[in-house]
């Protein structure tokens, strides 16, 4: 944790200034506090493995106690939820190892971690729409700079696009310790995770942000009115304020994971600052699959919005957010390019043959979608893939990068 983001955190409880216990154990140096314990006029927070814990949930106040007896490995132990000494060492020995990937990490944290969902999730239906949403958005309000704030922004996937679009760096935001840690060290370095609870006041001075979103989270929130104010209040101030909640589930149509769900005109009564647009997922993720340009001229009828299964909302100053935003598919990879997970591969010599194989019958059944997109079999010249793999752009690929067959993964993901 840079110290320097100490100027923005306040504590959620009083809204105090806080700053490093020194009196107690702390592992700080050149600016960063690695761990130890941040104070106000009302509460102390540990600091776990470089990661501030700005809420009072059992899991933290048994981080604070192992702080302050000198003991941080346990620390990040309590915050990642590994009370099984086996297992817990299991993931000592993952995280010590420089070859580790994203999944191998995932793996050692035990079956009740999300992590098979998080794997394929640089391709399903819901991130597809809401990457291209937040690239639209956040490029378009953050092109003169500004600090962009993901609340609720879980292990860093949506993050990632905001890393060089935000400047300063953005913060990530989420209850669930592990996913913030994984996101620092893979899906999103770059970003500052802070670790908070989205149903209480956020841990942020008033007007640190000129953007602030949530993604597929919002339905799972109870206290809605109080976080979209918290978001308004988190961007108050800004000349190019932008509040974005992508992805939140419609109370009239049934999902899997449905959440506390409200109707369209629910969340719409959410934004007394300010008026958000609304925009059913369907039309956004045809233009997706189109491939030609979001569109966020659009609006929609009541009668439309009512028959979708989720929704996107945007309050923003600035006008240009609501223009149509061309989809260009990139030629770069943020981290490299790899073969989506979801194909099988045989490797022939001069083609690479994959096929499309679901990792279990309940995520075809959630994401089916995907089918959209994603061929049934597709055979790659292995060439023109390794020389994308090595940087030099393959304008052959770029329809399978469009359709999600070739994917840009962070570095030792899978």
């Amino acid at each position: 944790m840079h110290l320097d983001l100490l100027d923005i955190l306040r504590c959620p409880y009083c809204g105090g200034r806080l700053e490093l216990v020194t009196s107690l154990f702390h592992r700080a140096e050149a600016g960063t506090i690695t761990d130890g314990i941040i104070g106000c006029q009302c509460c102390v927070f540990p600091v776990v493995d470089g990661i501030p814990v700005m809420h009072l949930h059992p899991a933290s106040n048994a981080a604070r106690a192992h702080i302050e007896a000198g003991a941080p490995e346990l620390a990040l132990r309590a915050m990642v939820g590994l009370d099984d000494v086996a297992q817990a060492e299991r993931f000592e020995a993952a995280i010590a190892s420089p070859d580790a990937t994203y999944q191998d990490i995932v793996e050692a944290m035990g079956p009740g971690f999300e992590g098979g969902y998080f794997l394929y999730r640089f391709s399903d239906p819901t991130f597809i729409v809401a990457d291209a949403v937040v690239r639209s958005v956040a490029g378009t309000v953050l092109r003169g700079g500004g600090r962009a704030l993901d609340i609720c922004g879980g292990s860093g996937h949506l993050t990632r696009a905001l890393v060089p679009l935000s400047r300063p760096a953005p913060v990530l935001a989420d209850l669930f310790y592990p996913k913030i840690w994984l996101a620092r060290r893979f899906t999103a370095p770059g970003a500052l995770p802070v670790c908070c609870d989205g149903n209480f006041a956020l841990p942020f001075a008033r007007g640190s942000f000129d953007y602030a979103m949530c993604s597929d989270a919002f339905m799972f929130i109870w206290t809605k009115r109080e976080f979209v104010g918290e978001m308004f209040r988190a961007v108050d101030g800004s000349r190019h304020a932008t509040v974005l909640i992508n992805h939140t589930h419609n109370q009239l149509v049934w999902s899997p994971s449905h959440g506390n769900a409200l109707t369209p005109a629910g969340y719409r009564n959410l934004f007394e600052i300010a008026p958000a647009r609304v925009y059913g997922e369907s039309a956004l993720f045809a233009d997706v699959v189109a491939g030609e340009a979001l569109d966020l001229t659009r609006q929609e009828s009541d009668e439309t919005l009512d028959t979708n299964v989720a929704l996107t909302l945007i309050a923003s100053k600035v006008d240009s957010v609501f223009d149509r935003h061309p989809l260009q598919p990139a030629r770069a990879a943020a981290g490299e390019w790899r073969i989506n997970p979801l194909f099988d591969v045989a490797d022939t010599g001069a083609q690479l043959q994959a096929t499309l194989r679901f990792p279990s019958s309940d995520y075809e059944y959630e994401y089916s979608a995907c089918r959209e997109y994603l061929p049934e079999s597709v055979s790659i010249d292995a060439a023109s893939f390794r020389a994308l793999q090595a940087g030099t752009a393959q304008p052959a690929l770029d329809e399978l990068i469009r359709r999600k067959v070739l994917i840009d993964v962070p570095a030792h993901y899978f």
